[in-house]
């Protein structure tokens, strides 16, 4: 493993043939980035960048290798070293190369061997690597070693909402029968998480936790009848739909595995209600494309259905009607056949088992799935490297709200407890419900630290109120952009920064335990951060 290490290093470090012009376009396709120039850290450009968000490019792995032997990085240049090893990891993982990508990890740890005692740097791209090397153990069957990084991960951030998600993911494969679902920390940042919590459940074939979680997870049906082409555009309202739906079979499956076959047939009736009822009508003109949709999503549900019955049926001892169900149609090859198969072979007779078709398949299909989900979570491990620099720039656009922070620290001598007055950036605003919306707008590189200091503001808020405890009613993060057009099209298109807004509600802790959120804790956790930064700037 030393000998990958030192060859990635002398290859970046030592190359000796001239840069060529064609090669800064490398580093812009390996990690979104312009070339290093000169810079200290060589991590030229805009804020933010769109690699997290983007396919994987065609050639990005060798742009990759080429980016990191150019002569235009330069030795001194540690951080953009070790953000081009981690977008060809990212890369490697993605495409399920998990031994190149470990290799990877590997010389970017090696490389970062300087930055080990900068938190800023341990807190973003560490905490990035570590989330990295547990998927790829996770990938390769290593649950128990995967679930110990994820762990740590997770304690370092644990109010970043992307580290704690694809924790939780991980997580969720090395689970105790029993326990709590992993996704409960997630829960408390994002209250839409209950729906992700409860999928995941159903993909590890925790049903037991399904059934359990669904009384706090009802299913959000849209209120009106979707528009034609909504399922065919992916439009807000079919997506809200198909969630729906997918937390109500997931429900009526696990109902019919756990001993509830009623609850499982009124879950499974009211799924095909609801989509009949909302559905969209064909328009005129695009009667032919409504229809492809519509008939994907009842078949769909149609073969979901099969599956149900035919749990149900063994629940119910009729063990023959179970085995007439797998006859007429193939299953879904997923976690949930596989309960199925292996709890209709364990009700026949034994000289009726052989009539049920062969697991292995559905449980290798399962597996995939599983490494399918973990795939999807790489893009939210590469956290935006953040840096002190970084830092000084928000306090220099935000000087009013560190500044209180220092004063009511420095009058009370303890931790940053004394109340923030509304300053530039921030917005507070009382509701009629009696929530409290907090909003935050920042020009950070980092989307992660503006979800976190609208947070660390919730919390000086429920502090100056005496509130011991808040929950997050509604969240909502957006990233800016600044667009340029000519001649009405778009030619270019650039991060600018990042808002985030969150409803609190002020709660006694012991009435919401799995969702509240302790002020000082969150103070604690986070403000020291903001506070000895600005203080040693």
């Amino acid at each position: 493993m030393r000998s990958v290490i030192n060859a990635v290093l002398v290859a970046g470090a030592l190359a000796a043939t001239p840069a060529r012009a064609d090669e800064k376009r490398d580093f812009d396709v390996c990690d979104g980035l312009p070339h290093p120039g000169k810079q200290v850290d060589g991590m030229r450009g805009q804020v933010g960048n769109d690699l997290r968000f983007a396919p994987i490019a065609e050639g990005q792995l060798s742009a990759c290798t080429r980016a990191l032997a150019s002569p235009r990085l330069l030795p001194t240049q540690t951080l953009r070293r070790v953000h081009l090893l981690r977008a060809r990891a990212a890369t490697n993982l993605r495409e399920g190369n998990t031994t190149a990508a470990l290799a990877d990890l590997d010389a970017a740890q090696e490389s970062a061997r300087s930055l080990a005692n900068d938190r800023f740097y341990q807190r973003s791209m560490g905490v990035s690597l570590t989330l990295l090397r547990a998927l790829a153990r996770a990938m390769n069957d290593d649950a128990t070693g995967a679930a110990t990084l994820a762990r740590e991960a997770m304690g370092a951030r644990a109010y970043a909402l992307d580290v704690q998600r694809v924790g939780a993911a991980i997580l969720q494969f090395d689970r105790k029968p029993g326990t709590d679902s992993p996704y409960a920390a997630l829960v408390r940042l994002d209250p839409t998480a209950g729906t992700l919590a409860l999928l995941r459940e159903s993909e590890a074939g925790n049903y037991a936790a399904v059934v359990k979680m669904r009384a706090s997870v009802p299913p959000d049906w849209p209120a009106a009848r979707l528009a034609p082409f909504a399922l065919a555009i992916n439009a807000p309202e079919a997506a809200q739909l198909l969630g729906a739906m997918l937390v109500s079979l997931d429900t009526a499956y696990a109902r019919a595995a756990t001993g509830d076959p009623a609850g499982a047939r009124r879950d499974l009736a009211e799924v095909r209600e609801r989509v009949a009822a909302l559905q969209p009508q064909p328009a005129t003109e695009g009667a032919l494309h409504v229809a492809d949709s519509t008939g994907a999503l009842t078949g769909f549900i149609d073969t979901r259905a099969r599956q149900i019955d035919a749990r149900i049926a063994v629940a119910e001892g009729r063990t023959d009607a179970a085995v007439a169900a797998l006859v007429a149609a193939p299953m879904p090859r997923n976690a949930a056949t596989v309960e199925l198969l292996t709890a209709l072979k364990a009700a026949l007779p034994a000289d009726k088992v052989a009539l049920v078709p062969d697991i292995a398949p559905f449980t290798a299909a399962a597996a995939d799935t599983r490494k399918a989900t973990l795939k999807r979570t790489v893009a939210d491990a590469l956290i935006i490297p953040e840096t002190p620099r970084a830092v000084i720039d928000y306090n220099r656009a935000r000087p009013n709200i560190l500044g209180a922070m220092v004063g009511a620290a420095l009058s009370m001598g303890t931790s940053l407890l004394g109340g923030v007055g509304r300053t530039d950036g921030f917005r507070s605003t009382d509701n009629p419900d009696g929530t409290v919306s907090v909003e935050f707008l920042g020009n950070t590189p980092s989307a992660t630290l503006v979800q976190e200091m609208t947070l660390l503001r919730a919390a000086e808020l429920a502090r100056a109120a005496s509130k011991p405890a808040f929950t997050i009613a509604k969240r909502q993060d957006f990233a800016r952009r600044l667009t340029q057009m000519q001649y009405g099209r778009e030619i270019s298109s650039t991060p600018t920064g990042y808002k985030t807004i969150l409803t609190i509600r002020y709660v006694d802790p012991a009435t919401d335990p799995a969702r509240a959120l302790d002020p000082v804790r969150v103070i604690d956790a986070l403000g020291p951060l903001y506070y000895e930064e600005k203080k040693t700037a």
